[in-house]
């Protein structure tokens, strides 16, 4: 899924084999759900038409279900503008206004028809699916499910740091400098027992694109969930992202979820919160970050 992982494990007896069984999770959702190379995914976006294994199934479902729900700031067809603009290995490109309109008439998520008892997904109008923004989380639920099966007592799940799972003992998150790598923290928050997912351009800029125009995204530096399942965590900072905080937080709420986005504003760095999340997860500012809930 073109990132790095690490696992963690305590509290059971054969620590490698469940460490084993994690990464083997891991690599499942890599092999179906990865557009770097051959897989389920890439298979259904050539054919149009495929039976999928149940998990990529689940995903697809669960991006749909996002999509609804953001009012298409989250959606998985967005596959051919992130390639077009170099999204998938490729070299970065900015779309001319008729190339930006006619992929368009590619994206949308009512394009995407899924039959649960077949287990089928059909794909029409020329669509393709890119779970870019939404499989890594699944795959971090997965691995953190092979870690308590195993009888663990905590395990963590890190996927690249933009989505983190964990159970057991609790996490103290940084919430990164967006701008510059390596800066300072802006703050820091405590996590336990749910998964948390940050969308961000970091080295990218303009990478993570508008589903309903085609443009990048340029709102907010970044934006961080917290929620109960890693999928869920991981479609919803993509979403808030696109959103930015007068539409992005009031759908945390409504999902459930929490978290907050990184701006500026005049010159200070500000974080908007859902309401309590600084006292729920025990926020801890550094320098000047100015918190508004």
């Amino acid at each position: 899924m073109g990132t790095t992982a690490e696992v963690r494990v305590t509290g059971v007896a054969e620590p490698a084999a469940a460490l084993d069984r994690a990464f083997a999770a891991l690599a499942l959702v890599d092999d179906q759900m990865s557009l770097w190379k051959e897989s389920d995914l890439t298979r259904l976006n050539r054919d149009g038409f495929r039976s999928v294994p149940p998990e990529l199934l689940a995903v697809v479902r669960q991006a749909l279900d996002v999509a609804r729900a953001s009012l298409g700031a989250f959606d998985p067809t967005v596959e051919p503008l992130v390639r077009a603009t170099g999204g998938v290995g490729g070299a970065h490109r900015t779309l001319g206004d008729d190339e930006r309109r006619a992929l368009l008439l590619r994206v949308g998520a009512a394009k995407v028809h899924v039959d649960d008892a077949a287990r089928t997904i059909r794909l029409e109008g020329n669509a393709a699916l890119d779970l870019g923004g939404i499989a890594k989380g699944y795959a971090a639920d997965l691995a953190l499910e092979a870690l308590r099966a195993s009888g663990a007592s905590d395990g963590l799940v890190d996927l690249g740091g933009s989505s983190i799972g964990v159970f057991g003992e609790a996490l103290t998150a940084a919430v990164r400098d967006p701008e510059a790598k390596g800066g300072a923290p802006w703050a820091s928050f405590v996590v336990r027992g749910e998964s948390l997912s940050t969308s961000a351009p970091d080295q990218k800029p303009g990478h993570i694109l508008d589903p309903r125009t085609g443009l990048p995204a340029t709102g907010v530096l970044a934006a961080t969930v917290v929620a109960a399942t890693g999928v869920e965590a991981d479609a919803l900072s993509t979403a808030v992202f696109v959103l930015g905080p007068g539409e992005g937080l009031p759908l945390l709420a409504r999902r459930g979820a929490a978290g907050f986005v990184l701006l500026r504003r005049a010159g200070r760095r500000v974080m908007l919160t859902t309401p309590g999340f600084s006292r729920r997860y025990h926020l801890v500012t550094a320098g000047d970050t100015e918190v508004q809930e």
